[in-house]
């Protein structure tokens, strides 16, 4: 194991790129850090530094260009020497402290993992991109067609300020990439019933996004002399219709051809209806639909995550207030689904607004689901020297990333994260005791060396 990579990592981990929960753009206590982190990047990859161009947006973005010495063979064709995109973010949501039996920022190494905020999303991937051109460039490595890389600051608040602008400076230019490849879903281990054997689940199409604020007014008083109807009354008949009437099931070719590919890992009458989904129709989203995990993957789900009312137990609320978020699924876009809202509630008291930014669903590219698009074959020859033996399936990312802001910059968008990830280890993502072992952190930089050796 490098253990220069392994301290390197440790001292980004240190860095306290979290974002208060009071900050905004422009606060210098909360950017700091951000340019804490940019700084520590050029400091600590020299060579890569001195062959790269290193363009800084702000705080939340900084982008690398890597020339490509345009020694392309001649029978390749535009997709094999365009340029490649790979995207990370260096911000972390915040932890919990008092809940964490580490401290969150303090990249403590205890039985061959290290624990801390960003260990697994995903200062893991960036360190490893860096560590990567590092060491390709004092080995004298030049890549034969330029490799971009481009690392947010502020993913985890919806990349607004880091991704969508740079995205934006990046279309100005008129470039256009072979393919990106951004975080994403993981080497499945012991986390789809009935496949003992893990996964490389490789995300080509991406979820929407959306939250809306329901609310309903009434007039305020004491709670002697309630109203006939109360405004939670009114919003609780909202969320129950909502409830009853879920989205209809949907199958995506990203999604048909996991389910297909994984009948191939399976057996018996559990392959066959995985491997004929779309022909078995109804029964086959009765069979998958039974479990949360694929359920999400077949139709556009809705969470009720927060409710609000009185500040006190014998006032009566001028609002009551609920938050739902949708993760959307083609063909729904935001302004359909909030057009579907309105409708299922059918009650003119209930207000419907959207309570953040909402992103409609990217969908796969031509031919992406097949493996046969630009990127599978650099993709899956990375997993295959790091992996063997592993089978890579296409999949959907259920959460939001980065590369949605990039989407008009290449047809082809990729989203997988290198680790090898059993339920407990994935829970720890946004929780609490975030680790990740040295083999995983190993694997990372592995891959992330084969990947751009092809490029």
């Amino acid at each position: 194991m490098n253990h220069d990579f392994i301290e390197h990592f440790r001292t980004a981990l240190r860095i306290k790129t979290d974002w208060p929960g009071n900050a905004k753009a422009g606060d210098n206590t909360a950017e700091k850090p951000l340019v804490d982190f940019q700084n520590y990047l050029a400091e600590t990859f020299p060579c890569f530094h001195t062959y790269a161009e290193r363009t800084v947006f702000s705080p939340y973005s900084i982008a690398y260009r890597w020339p490509g010495t345009g020694n392309i063979p001649e029978k390749t064709g535009a997709a094999d020497s365009a340029p490649v995109l790979l995207l990370g973010h260096y911000d972390v949501v915040p932890a919990e402290t008092i809940k964490w039996s580490f401290d969150p920022f303090g990249a403590e190494l205890k039985d061959d993992y290290i624990y801390g905020r960003g260990a697994l999303d995903m200062k893991n991937i960036v360190i490893s991109l860096m560590e990567s051109a590092e060491i390709l460039c004092r080995n004298g490595f030049k890549p034969k067609r330029d490799i971009w890389i481009v690392l947010g600051g502020d993913e985890e608040r919806t990349g607004l300020l880091g991704a969508k602008k740079t995205a934006e400076w990046l279309e100005e230019k008129g470039l256009q990439f072979s393919f990106i490849l951004d975080e994403g879903t993981p080497i499945a281990k012991d986390q789809i019933k009935g496949v003992n054997k893990p996964l490389a689940l490789v995300g080509i199409e991406e979820k929407g996004f959306l939250s809306l604020d329901l609310s309903v007014d009434q007039k305020p008083g004491h709670a002697s002399q309630p109203p006939e109807e109360q405004s939670a009354a009114i919003l609780s008949r909202a969320l129950l219709r909502i409830s009853q009437q879920p989205f209809p099931w949907h199958l995506t070719p990203a999604v048909e051809a996991f389910f297909r590919q994984l009948g191939l890992q399976s057996s018996g009458t559990t392959a066959f209806v995985m491997k004929h989904a779309r022909m078995l129709g109804p029964l086959f989203f009765k069979a998958a639909g039974v479990s949360p995990a694929t359920k999400a993957l077949l139709r556009t789900t809705i969470a009720m995550t927060q409710l609000e009312g009185s500040s006190a137990d014998n006032v009566l609320p001028s609002t009551v207030k609920a938050v739902i978020n949708l993760r959307l699924l083609p063909p729904w876009t935001t302004e359909k689904v909030i057009e579907r809202i309105k409708t299922v509630i059918a009650d003119d008291r209930v207000s419907v607004t959207d309570h953040s930014l909402g992103t409609d669903p990217v969908e796969s590219g031509p031919d992406q689901e097949t493996g046969n698009s630009p990127g599978w074959k650099e993709i899956k020859g990375a997993l295959g020297n790091v992996f063997a033996d592993i089978p890579v399936l296409p999949f959907l990312m259920l959460a939001t990333t980065d590369s949605r802001h990039y989407q008009n910059l290449s047809k082809y968008i990729f989203r997988f994260s290198p680790m090898l990830l059993n339920p407990e280890e994935l829970s720890r993502i946004h929780g609490h005791d975030e680790r990740i072992s040295l083999e995983n952190l190993e694997h990372c930089l592995q891959f992330y060396t084969n990947l751009m050796e092809q490029l």
